[in-house]
């Protein structure tokens, strides 16, 4: 009766350390294990963060305003446990602010791009970010369309000029359609009054 149960107790012990080994291998998120899902290319983007007064000229390229910078936080908080392999943003300062906290604290470059040649951006993602994830700023006339050249769908027809809080998730999988999740981050952007 003894060696009953000590083997009992013995076979116990082993079930409990089997299932602690179990639990730990599990496999964690993408997030938190530092890669993307194979076979899985994760491209977030963002319309810049609120811009300071401009003067109204064409070749006016104002900095963020100090919501501007809460916001650029804002997303750096969001997407920092993400495994952020490169930001792309454009030539305009308010694009390169928005991404600049994050890209300190991933200790990245934020590289530019063209933001009429959507075509030619959702390529260079394809052919050389394949299986990455990575940030791309761009505007509010711009951002829907770099949806679509990535293969997803607009989840609504414009970003007014006053919406800088949406976060856009586009997931592009091999052999299976794009996805777009529509996300919110930072302060709720408030409509001008009437």
């Amino acid at each position: 009766m003894k060696r009953f149960l000590s083997l009992a107790g013995l076979l116990g012990c082993l079930l409990s350390v089997c299932t602690l080994f179990s639990c730990a291998a599990q496999k964690k998120t993408p997030g938190a294990s530092g890669k993307t899902k194979k076979g899985e290319t994760v491209v977030y983007v963002v319309r810049h963060a609120e811009k300071a007064p401009s003067s109204g000229a064409m070749t006016d390229d104002p900095d963020l305003s100090e919501a501007g910078h809460q916001r650029a936080q804002a997303l750096r908080d969001q997407l920092t446990k993400e495994p952020i392999s490169a930001l792309l943003a454009t030539k305009y300062k308010r694009t390169q602010q928005t991404l600049q906290p994050l890209a300190q604290a991933k200790n990245l470059t934020v590289q530019l791009y063209n933001p009429t040649d959507y075509l030619g951006l959702a390529q260079n993602i394809k052919t050389n970010y394949r299986g990455k994830t990575l940030v791309v700023a761009g505007h509010s006339n711009t951002v829907l369309y770099v949806l679509e050249a990535l293969g997803g769908k607009k989840p609504f027809t414009e970003v007014a000029d006053h919406q800088y809080d949406y976060l856009f998730k586009v997931t592009l999988r091999e052999g299976k359609d794009t996805q777009v999740e529509v996300k919110k981050y930072g302060e709720p952007s408030v409509a001008p009054a009437k």
